[in-house]
């Protein structure tokens, strides 16, 4: 049998490389989860900080390749899933309220399986980190490697900031609340590109 041995199709490509990162992300919600409802704070910003790095290159390697992503539909359930551990883990420790935090939660996890509403779903996982950027702020000691990586994201994607991910999340959202449909490929496309 002879094997063809020029390399061609051979390796990982940008693609491949994407949907690791995002498999990555995925893999790290139950890490997070446990971290956070441990109250073990610090280490759960450094799993954060690293599924954010996930995040910010699986998106700039996805754009790059010179084919979808095979988990391209699975980038905005990772970051609900992640968010949603963040969410479920400060509820179950007691920084919030475990009656708000857990249904939250487990709202965002469900819509994100069901991506009826992708505009709930970006709502729910906007709120869930700004529940962890609270919670670490005042009871992390690596608070500010959390928010300094957040405002190195947001610099360092500036325009697509501004250009896209907020006018999708805006969008969504206005849909979302006036009761219209929107088009759900549109709201992934938007956000997960």
């Amino acid at each position: 049998m002879d094997r063809d041995t020029s390399g061609a199709g051979t390796g990982l490509d940008r693609a491949d490389f994407a949907d690791l990162l995002t498999l990555a992300r995925l893999m790290s919600a139950p890490i997070m989860l446990w971290l956070v409802s441990i109250r073990s704070l610090d280490a759960a910003v450094l799993v954060a900080v690293v599924a954010w790095w996930t995040d910010f290159l699986d998106g700039r390697m996805a754009r790059k390749a010179d084919r979808e992503s095979r988990l391209k539909d699975w980038d905005l359930r990772a970051d609900a899933w992640l968010a949603s551990a963040m969410g479920l883990g400060l509820g179950l420790a007691g920084y919030f309220s475990w009656w708000v935090a857990v249904p939250l939660a487990a709202v965002v996890l469900v819509m994100s399986v069901l991506l009826s509403n992708p505009a709930a779903v970006m709502v729910g996982v906007a709120v869930q980190y700004g529940m962890f950027i609270v919670a670490m702020y005042f009871w992390a000691d690596l608070w500010w490697l959390g928010v300094l990586h957040v405002i190195v994201f947001v610099g360092a994607s500036w325009k697509r900031f501004w250009g896209v991910l907020l006018p999708a999340f805006w969008a969504g959202a206005g849909a979302m609340l006036s009761g219209r449909r929107r088009n759900r490929g549109l709201v992934v496309d938007d956000w997960a590109e």
